[in-house]
């Protein structure tokens, strides 16, 4: 019986052994662990979409009953130019990999806990055009240029927030510069409002369907929330997104004209974005990973 009490005193002590190794290889993150942070962004928008297109327009028939077909053309282009601030986002400047299994109490989303605002706007329309006037043999062509001013409705740009999320953390996170405009400019061929429309349209057919982004928007972090993740240990995060998407043939571009001969379309331009962290959000206890 000594020997068996021994013995099981000895297998105890091996377990209880075992256990502190255990404890001991136990991944924590530990208390004040910075898993979110409240920053102010700033987005300096300045992009422009380019449209040209040439064809041929039916203007009626001659005396002798022949078509009249006569050149047509048109030269647009949308340019928005804009900074966006936002005073406050909440953040994520954690990884899943560091967080581990406490990411289900301590993984969020992106929000906006105070409205931004528009500055410096400066965003306009214009469109150089060739069309037609009268019919038959009284047709002739004519040319124009129209402008208008493109005027953001207050904050309405500033809501516009498209998070793709794996559950817990962003993968992208983005925000549209675009939001709701008002037009000023009057022009003899086309309604203001009509055309922003229809040039916003026609720049999303340069976009690959899964592409996390449009025109005009901007990618505020990706892969995981990248840009977040560096405000663990940085104040600022500065980087420059390159908008220019490569001009498409005509297989791509919406037909303008009967008979179209040539058209392209593209993006130009850059968005410079600044994210200043104000304060981190830290752990209050240690949790198992």
């Amino acid at each position: 019986m000594r020997i068996l009490s021994v013995l099981m005193i000895a297998v105890a002590a091996l377990h209880a052994a075992a256990g502190v190794a255990a404890a001991k290889h136990q991944s924590v993150l530990p208390k004040g662990f910075p898993y979110a942070a409240e920053i102010q962004a700033k987005i300096e928008y300045d992009g422009t979409y380019s449209f040209k297109a040439t064809g041929i327009q039916p203007c009626g028939v001659t005396a002798d009953g022949q078509d009249i077909n006569m050149p047509a053309s048109t030269q647009d282009t949308l340019h928005i130019q804009r900074n966006l601030f936002f005073s406050h986002i909440t953040v994520p400047v954690a990884t899943p990999k560091e967080l581990g299994n406490s990411v289900w109490r301590l993984g969020i989303k992106p929000t906006v806990t105070t409205k931004g605002k528009i500055e410096n706007d400066r965003s306009s329309m214009d469109d150089q055009y060739m069309t037609t006037e009268a019919e038959n043999e009284e047709c002739h062509s004519v040319t124009g240029a129209c402008h208008w001013e493109v005027i953001p409705l207050p904050s309405s740009a500033l809501e516009t927030f498209a998070a793709h999320d794996n559950g817990f953390l962003p993968v992208t996170w983005g925000i549209s510069v675009l939001g709701v405009n008002t037009v000023e400019g009057q022009c003899a061929v086309e309604d203001g409002s009509d055309e922003l429309s229809t040039l916003l349209e026609d720049a999303a057919t340069l976009y690959p369907p899964d592409l996390d982004e449009n025109f005009p928007e901007v990618i505020l972090s990706g892969g995981v929330g990248e840009h977040f993740h560096r405000l663990q240990k940085a104040e600022k995060v500065h980087f420059k997104v390159n908008l220019a998407m490569p001009v498409s043939g005509p297989t791509t571009c919406p037909l303008t004209y009967d008979g179209e001969e040539t058209c392209t379309h593209g993006v130009t331009g850059t968005a410079k974005v600044t994210l200043r962290r104000l304060f981190l959000y830290r752990t209050k206890q240690a949790y198992l990973k």
